[in-house]
């Protein structure tokens, strides 16, 4: 699989070291016991989660709260504390179940300044207020000083304002060696899990947080807030990250509050570089606003890639690419092996695939730059009210964008491609397919109708390579290509069966060779790809 890495000078990671296993502490905490007892086993254990913050908690200590009980106040983790990520100090449950805390009006579970700490099997309940996150992880340390070590897993998180933030606000001095798994963070007001840092300097990039890793996780029914201007309503936002991973998790039923003219999204990066996303399922996330959509590699990515995802059934687009024009930021990234069905359920602005470089101007035009999509599956059904959204979208300010070996289908009467104001000879393709089940579906290039593949080719260059036509408008003969529906992470595979080849399909042995491009070794099911054939689209057929 294809991987990204980056690096940034001038940052110092700070991890102690220390061998302490002989003076290892566990700390037990019962709503039926003592703070002024020692808190040492479960028959002394302390009462409140101030009695835990009050502790200097060393490298290897574990505090564990009865299973079961409900928790108010907050458990606070500061530099006093911790910072050994070898041996971290450990905060879970004990006994029957997960322990519950309340959030009242401060994050219930702080940890500030400090590196070295697993937070794990809790319940975390903030009553539907929405006012503060549930799980706060923040560095205000100066000097671009990296904290490291911070493990969340097997969590619950909701009623929140996120439901886990890690980040820094200033000095970018965030976190190195993160990892959140098999989580849920729902019903929260601005996302289910968030990780962000300074504002983006394109001339000078930083990156707060480093080696990000978010697995098996879930996030959903994370509204927004319907009197924001800005981005509310998301699942999973990984903002400011100098190499990242999400896999295998799922956004679902986000934004469905969110009204601002920006966001939301399923699961997506901003401010990046080296971020893969892949193997995971997004679908139903809303927006009476801008977005909605299902995965997006936004603002300032680079060097990152979105690969064998699933997304269907959103009201914005299911692969979002973003930039602006006044940076070059937004760079080298790679879009391959995904399905989008049914996508951009609201409107006709958003295709399945959006590519969007901001407006144009200037010779130093940046927007989107040198971005590689290839061998997705978008399938487009008619909107709701009538819509017609485009299976593809491009505009704006873009440079050296490729897009090869892909399938777009058209099920309804929408275009199967849409430029509008793009850079001449921002976006190249080749040995596309593009089919229309409707004599309706048109290419719409810089606001002329093509009916024809042949016709927009002779026009534009677009599907010639060396001289010779490229691409293709036949049927691809998948199995059948309809939104999947009650899809599982346990099931994304078996779900998307009906996006497979039918025997005979002329998209067998259709696609170009990719030159300058990582071919991979998988398609979406997870089928080696033979050595001398390349099929388009997501799916490589096998006869098995």
């Amino acid at each position: 699989m294809l991987t990204a890495l980056g690096a940034v000078a001038g940052v110092v990671f700070i991890a102690r070291s220390t061998s302490l296993s002989s003076t290892q502490r566990t700390y037990y905490v019962s709503a039926h016991g003592d703070d002024r007892a020692d808190g040492r086993s479960t028959a002394r254990p302390w009462r409140t989660l101030d009695r835990i913050s009050a502790q200097i908690l060393r490298p290897g200590d574990r505090v564990l709260l009865a299973g079961g009980e409900l928790f108010a106040g907050q458990l606070r983790v500061d530099s006093e504390d911790a910072g050994d990520r070898e041996q971290p100090v450990v905060i879970a449950s004990y006994g029957s179940g997960q322990a519950i805390l309340e959030v009242s009006n401060q994050p219930v579970v702080e940890v500030y300044n400090t590196g070295g700490v697993t937070i794990q099997d809790l319940v975390v309940d903030g009553r539907s207020s929405g006012s503060v996150d549930g799980i706060s992880v923040y560095n205000d340390l100066p000097e671009r000083r990296r904290l490291v070590g911070v493990t969340i897993e097997r969590v619950d998180v909701s009623g929140c304002k996120n439901g886990l933030a890690i980040g820094s606000a200033a000095h970018a001095s965030g976190f190195d060696d993160v990892s959140v798994r098999d989580s849920s963070f729902h019903d929260n007001l601005i996302a289910g899990l968030a990780t962000y840092g300074p504002d983006f300097d394109a001339d000078a990039p930083v990156y707060a947080n480093s080696n990000v890793n978010v697995s098996g996780v879930t996030a959903y029914r994370n509204t927004g807030d319907p009197t924001a201007v800005v981005n509310t309503g998301n699942g999973i936002v990984l903002g400011s990250v100098e190499t990242g991973r999400v896999d295998r998790s799922t956004a679902y039923g986000n934004g469905t509050r969110s009204s601002a003219q920006e966001g939301p999204i399923g699961i997506w990066t901003y401010d990046s570089t080296g971020v893969v996303i892949e193997n995971n399922l997004s679908y139903g996330n809303r927006s009476s606003g801008a977005d909605g959509g299902g995965f997006g590699l936004d603002l300032n990515v680079s060097d990152s890639v979105l690969q064998y995802n699933l997304s269907y059934d959103n009201d914005g687009s299911g692969l979002l690419l973003y930039g602006v024009a006044s940076n070059r930021a937004h760079a080298r990234n790679v879009v391959r092996f995904n399905i989008s069905s049914n996508d951009s359920r609201r409107g006709e602005f958003h295709g399945g695939i959006s590519v969007l470089g901001g407006l144009a101007g200037g010779a130093q035009s940046g927007g989107i730059v040198g971005d590689q999509i290839y061998q997705n599956t978008v399938v487009m059904a008619s909107g709701v009210d009538g819509f017609l959204p485009p299976v593809v979208r491009i505009s704006d300010a873009l440079d050296g964008v490729v897009f090869r070996n892909n399938i777009f289908i058209s099920l309804g009467a929408g275009p199967l491609l849409i430029s509008v104001n793009s850079t001449d000879k921002g976006a190249m393709l080749w040995g596309n397919n593009y089919f229309g089940a409707s004599d309706q579906s048109k290419i719409v290039w810089e606001g002329t109708e093509f009916e024809s593949l042949s016709g927009w080719r002779a026009a534009t260059g677009q599907e010639i390579l060396v001289e010779e036509s490229v691409g293709s408008d036949v049927d691809p003969e998948l199995m059948d290509p309809v939104s999947p529906t009650d899809v599982t992470a346990a099931d994304q595979i078996t779900s998307a069966v009906g996006f497979l080849f039918r025997p005979g399909s002329p998209m067998i042995g259709a696609g170009l060779p990719l030159a300058g491009m990582d071919p991979g070794t998988l398609d979406y099911f997870g089928v080696p790809l033979a050595a001398n054939r390349i099929d388009n689209g997501a799916s490589h057929f096998s006869e098995e």
